[in-house]
């Protein structure tokens, strides 16, 4: 009875402790599963932190018509890139993995069943004791008898008579007794048990596990905004590009215009015998050159719109207008401001801050195997009737194991990881450097661009003033139709130097404010030109 209760009172505790890991499980995964909705749900920002769903267009492969702003295409791009999409499951899977770590800080149960044969059932024999133990009685009962005939007066008995009365006794004590033989295990049995095994410390390589798993998750979630920065940049490369050559078009054909309308003055001259023949052919040669460059740039302006719809994941067929314009618009923040963000947010400097956590948490593993392992353990057999009389229905324990030697593998291993710390330590340090070098130069291009915008404003003034002082004498009939001409290629060129330095500007604007993951500090620079 007491077994039998011991049993139940044990059986009941560990099915309480089976009821209590369900429920921390349910907590656990519940908790995270907060965590990651709150982490996938997007922000009101642009920042492409996570993927905006604010275009208000239910399929981007069906926009018919479709007037497309920075911002807008930037949304797009950023909702359609496969390639996002593909980080975005690598950062699932680190999530699922970092999940799992948890698990090993839980028990593991286990339920095994086995099926045994033996060449012999498993038994002991003691027939040779019992057999010792009825003779030495079967003797003392035959002299014991003797004894008592001769203190009743009766003469000793015979040898014969001994031998009567022991093989009497031999045969009833050989009645009694039982054999002395038992059967430990049959030739086949079954067995099936729960094993339970609940780590107590191992050195602090779960912890260590944790730990790294974590940094993974969150590298992988660096990696991914790193990738939306990258698809973002190249968005915007996209639609400058594509922006300058739809303004270079336009400035093209003004320029056309302008010379076709003075190869129509020169024809009105030339009829009017005003001017020679040789200031007709320079002009019809002009209004051809201007035509092949229109053409050339048409094509190309084609082409980057094409390109453009396949970024943005847009069907090539569809129309789409560019509504934004290149509008310049002053950076406010400084070098040193820069400089301090980039290395604060660049995206590259915490992915590797996230492998120094995990360098350090490698070496955190690989101390672990110098400490003792302690665990407790568990087992309740279920075919008790396949048991043995020296092998119990359950069992509870704790296990201790400690590494005395490993051939200095783990001592090695120790120095490695500590020399991959300093490893990392090295690369963050120079990624810091290389960062401050690349915004400086970034800010320098800018500056550079910026300055030549401001500079070509003031010779875009001039460049006109000298076309109408160019053509005012020609009509007057003191300039040459090639002063007029070189004054409209020389407005031309200017315009197009113009809208280059307004491309150069905004498109190294892009790359630092891409690099530092200020997506929205560009996009407010690029909207106050747009709106003025």
């Amino acid at each position: 009875m007491n077994r039998d209760s011991l049993i139940k009172g044990s059986f009941k505790i560990i099915m309480k402790i089976l009821r209590f890991l369900v429920i921390s499980i349910l907590v656990v995964g519940f908790v995270n599963a907060q965590d990651n909705s709150a982490i996938k749900s997007p922000p009101d920002s642009l920042s492409t932190d996570t993927i905006s769903n604010s275009i208000p267009i239910s399929n981007c492969n069906s926009i018919n018509n479709l007037s497309l702003s920075l911002k807008d295409a930037i949304e797009i791009s950023l909702k359609n890139s496969d390639k996002i999409k593909q980080y975005e499951m690598r950062l699932e899977q680190k999530e699922d993995e970092n999940l799992a770590a948890w698990s090993n800080f839980l028990p593991s149960i286990d339920l095994e069943w086995k099926y045994t044969h033996l060449n012999d059932p498993l038994s002991i024999d003691l027939d040779p004791i019992r057999q010792v133990i009825i003779q030495m009685q079967s003797s003392n009962q035959a002299e014991l008898t003797n004894i008592y005939g001769l203190l009743s007066g009766k003469p000793a008995l015979t040898a014969d008579q001994k031998k009567l009365v022991a093989s009497a006794a031999s045969a009833q004590l050989n009645g009694l007794l039982p054999p002395f033989s038992e059967t430990l295990k049959k030739q086949d049995y079954k067995t099936a048990a729960f094993i339970g095994v609940q780590p107590l410390f191992v050195g602090g390589k779960l912890i260590a596990a944790k730990k790294y798993a974590a940094s993974e998750e969150e590298y992988s979630r660096l990696e991914l905004t790193k990738i939306k920065n990258d698809v973002t940049n190249e968005t915007i490369k996209y639609y400058l590009q594509t922006i300058l050559m739809q303004e270079v078009v336009k400035t093209r054909k003004d320029v056309l215009n302008g010379i076709r309308m003075h190869r129509n003055d020169a024809q009105k001259l030339f009829d009017e015998g005003l001017i020679a023949n040789y200031h007709l052919l320079r002009a019809e040669v002009a209004v051809s050159e201007a035509e092949r460059y229109l053409t050339k740039d048409q094509n190309s302006f084609n082409t980057l719109m094409l390109a453009l719809k396949i970024n943005l994941g847009i069907d090539e067929e569809e129309s789409i207008n560019l509504s934004d314009s290149l509008v310049y618009s002053e950076i406010q923040d400084s070098l040193k401001q820069l400089t301090n963000s980039a290395i604060d947010n660049n995206t590259l400097l915490k992915m590797i801050g996230q492998k120094k956590i995990a360098a350090a948490q490698k070496y955190n593993s690989a101390r672990s195997e110098f400490l003792p392992k302690i665990a407790a353990f568990a087992r309740y057999d279920l075919y008790p009737e396949y048991l043995s009389a020296l092998e119990p229905r359950w069992a509870i324990g704790v296990s201790a194991q400690i590494n005395l030697f490993h051939g200095f593998r783990d001592y090695l291993n120790l120095q490695s990881a500590d020399k991959l710390e300093d490893e990392v330590s090295f690369l963050e340090s120079d990624a810091i450097k290389k960062v401050t070098l690349q915004t400086t130069n970034f800010y320098n291009n800018i500056m550079t661009a910026s300055s030549d915008y401001k500079k070509l404003n003031s010779t875009l003034d001039l460049a006109k003033e000298n076309l109408r002082q160019n053509d005012k004498r020609f009509h007057s009939g003191l300039g040459t139709s090639l002063e007029v001409i070189d004054a409209q290629l020389s407005l031309e060129k200017v315009k197009l130097d113009r809208l280059s330095s307004l491309y150069n500007y905004f498109g190294f604007m892009s790359d630092l404010y891409t690099s530092n993951n200020n997506i929205d500090e560009l996009i407010r620079i690029w909207n106050i030109g747009v709106n003025k």
